[in-house]
């Protein structure tokens, strides 16, 4: 009982920390809203008042046509709570995700004492992976803003607790599918990820299959007719769009390699063989897949997109990295299978994101991110227990004052200095814009708004809280041949990639610093938080 209290007691400090790491100044670090951002809040708030989506589709269950990237719906409909509890605004968009990492900390203690059950320190390194994931730079950035793919992680680390409890308590297996499902319709890499990961449970649980049979049969049945409403989707035009935007196989570039190598190989036959585009693809491809395993990006610099990297620490905590590759051999050794499961488990979370062009990609392979830290804390648990008794403490002294001092240069970096050095990858001045518009909106017939930043339609709707029947009844959009949504102005708001041109009556414009005329009548300037210049708005 003294055992038990006292891991509670942990959990539930560990807890409180990672509730305060992700929700401290949330609203104004990051330091602005990004775009899909306030596209989710947006489209939360008009499903919230008419229960429609921006585009008037009623209550859609298989996707959000938003931007013309087709949302998963999950995310949306999670923040409608919040946006009726908080308003629109930073706080109800951004609050989803950072509570689901904070149940994804809790969610991993479990599960990690599950996998390693047979242990006798199981509940020990439960609780040191989900200390390590309450201190990890890479979870604690995604979950500060509203990423999808931070709510599909709570739901695959649910799934995969659901189904090894099933070994035990085969009632499990009734639900143990429906946090895959949830995936699905939450984010677009956790819709290859989860399945794969599925699969090698199977595998791993198939000495427990047989004898729950029933439960097993009715859990497929329940998640089949749970996928129903996104199955269409999933195999549709739409789903494909987002997919060849940014995969490696529509790039052509490869072809052209191909071609200029056979050519000047004379067309041999064996030219055809070792220059074959397929051959590129393939090498392309594993050149994606290694670049999510670059020591630089996990434990040095981190992603090179801002938005999930400080770019002073890694995606992990530097000191952990010799407990990485420790943790990996311990675990091999002492638990075989589930050394493989975890392995898989990592290659499946990093495999759907390796086609894409841009790699490493934090924010698409973060399903492989609590492999890291039960594989990591295995490795601390069992290597401090491997110390001389009476090295032991000083050894765990040692260790928490390495992670400390790493954590709190992130954590100082993160608060300090982080939004004044980055403020201008968020589309900071879309905020300050509209609030300057509002404030003078009477008095001019036009208000031109520069696209330069962002897409600056959401934010005109997003901070304006704008009727969906006032848009729905005033705006100038089209979807683009691409299949992407442009709006070129609604009511008194016109969107523009030029400068000033020829709107008529009365005009403000809010332009970069650059395509302000000489003699414009400066209203006011908007700096970016480290005092540059962003947008000026002038008459």
């Amino acid at each position: 009982m003294k055992q038990i209290n006292r891991t509670a007691i942990l959990l539930f400090i560990v807890l409180l920390a990672a509730f305060f790491l992700r929700t401290y100044r949330i609203t104004v670090n990051p330091p602005a809203i990004s775009w899909d951002e306030a596209s989710i809040g947006y489209n939360a708030y008009t499903i919230l008042t008419t229960g429609r989506d921006e585009h008037g589709k009623f209550l859609p269950l298989d996707t959000f046509a938003a931007f013309g990237d087709y949302k998963p719906p999950v995310p949306i409909y999670l923040t409608v709570p919040f946006v009726a509890i908080f308003g629109l605004g930073e706080l109800a968009v951004r609050l989803p995700s950072a509570l689901a990492g904070v149940l994804t900390v809790w969610v991993l203690f479990l599960l990690t004492a599950e996998l390693f059950r047979e242990s006798k320190y199981a509940k020990t390194i439960g609780l040191t992976s989900s200390l390590l994931l309450t201190l990890t730079p890479w979870h604690i950035m995604l979950s500060r803003a509203g990423f999808e793919a931070n709510i599909a992680l709570l739901f695959l680390v649910t799934g995969i607790l659901f189904v090894l409890k099933g070994r035990s308590s085969p009632h499990y297996f009734y639900i143990a599918w429906l946090p895959f499902v949830m995936g699905i319709y939450t984010f677009n890499s956790t819709r290859y990820a989860g399945p794969l990961i599925a699969v090698s449970l199977l595998i791993l649980i198939r000495k427990h299959l047989i004898p729950a049979k029933k439960q097993v049969l009715m859990g497929f049945v329940i998640a089949l007719i749970a996928l129903i409403p996104i199955a269409p989707h999933l195999v549709s035009k739409q789903a494909r769009l987002r997919f060849e935007e940014v995969s490696i196989f529509t790039d052509l570039r490869t072809v052209l390699t191909s071609n200029e190598r056979r050519k000047a190989d004379a067309f041999a036959p064996w030219a055809d063989i070792l220059h074959n585009r397929r051959v590129g693809y393939a090498r392309e491809y594993f050149v994606h897949f290694f670049d999510n395993l670059e020591p630089r990006f996990l434990f040095m610099t981190g992603d090179g997109n801002p938005k999930f990297s400080i770019q002073d620490t890694g995606q992990l905590l530097l000191v952990t990295a010799p407990f990485v590759l420790l943790g990996w051999l311990m675990v091999f050794k002492d638990f075989p299978v589930a050394g493989w499961f975890l392995l898989w488990w990592l290659v499946a979370a990093i495999a759907p994101s390796a086609v894409a062009r841009e790699t490493p990609h934090a924010l698409r392979i973060e399903n492989g991110l609590p492999v890291y830290m039960m594989v990591t804390a295995y490795g601390l648990v069992m290597g401090v227990l491997g110390v001389a008794q009476r090295k032991r403490i000083i050894g765990m002294l040692f260790l928490a004052a390495l992670i400390l001092g790493n954590f709190s240069y992130f954590w100082h970096n993160l608060m300090a200095h982080y939004p004044k050095e980055y403020s201008g990858e968020w589309q900071y001045g879309y905020k300050n814009a509209i609030e300057v518009a509002r404030r003078h909106e009477s008095e001019f017939d036009t208000i031109v708004l520069t696209e330069s930043i962002g897409r600056p339609y959401i934010y005109a709707l997003f901070y304006g809280q704008v009727p969906l029947s006032q848009f729905e009844k005033t705006k100038n959009a089209s979807f683009d041949a691409a299949g992407f949504y442009n709006v070129y102005g609604f009511d008194k708001y016109r969107f523009t990639k030029e400068g000033v041109g020829d709107f008529g009556g009365r005009v403000m414009y809010i332009l970069p610093p650059k395509d302000v005329p000489k003699n414009a009548r400066v209203i006011d300037t908007i700096r970016l938080l480290n005092g540059t210049p962003v947008l000026v708005a002038f008459e």
